[in-house]
C-alpha cells in the first residue's frame, strides 16, 4: 500500500521512496522471523523436557522438538537475510 502523501511525481525520488518502504518492511518481517524462532526455540525446549520423561509419546517429543528446532534455525537463518537485505 502506497501512502499517497509520499507520493512524488520524479520518478528517482519515488524509487527512494520505495526503496526505504521496502527496507522498513523487510526489518518488520526479520522481526517477526525472530520472534518466530524464539518462541519454536521454546517449544523445542519443551518437547527435550517431555521426551526426556520417557513414556509413549517420548519419541513423538524428540520428533516435536527436532522439527521445531529445525524451523527455529530455518527463522534466525531468514530474519539474518532479510536484514542484510534491508542494509544494501
Amino acid at each position: 500500500m502506497v501512502d499517497p502523501r509520499t507520493d512524488s511525481p520524479d520518478p528517482l525520488r519515488r524509487a527512494q521512496q520505495l526503496r526505504a518502504q521496502s527496507q522498513a518492511l523487510r526489518k518488520q518481517v526479520a522481526r517477526a522471523a525472530e520472534a518466530v524462532a524464539r518462541v519454536e526455540q521454546e517449544i523445542a525446549r519443551v518437547h527435550w523436557i517431555l521426551a526426556g520423561q520417557g513414556g509413549p509419546l517420548a519419541e513423538a517429543a524428540r520428533e516435536h522438538a527436532e522439527w521445531a528446532e529445525a524451523v527455529a534455525a530455518e527463522e534466525w537463518t531468514e530474519a539474518e537475510r532479510l536484514r542484510r537485505a534491508a542494509s544494501d
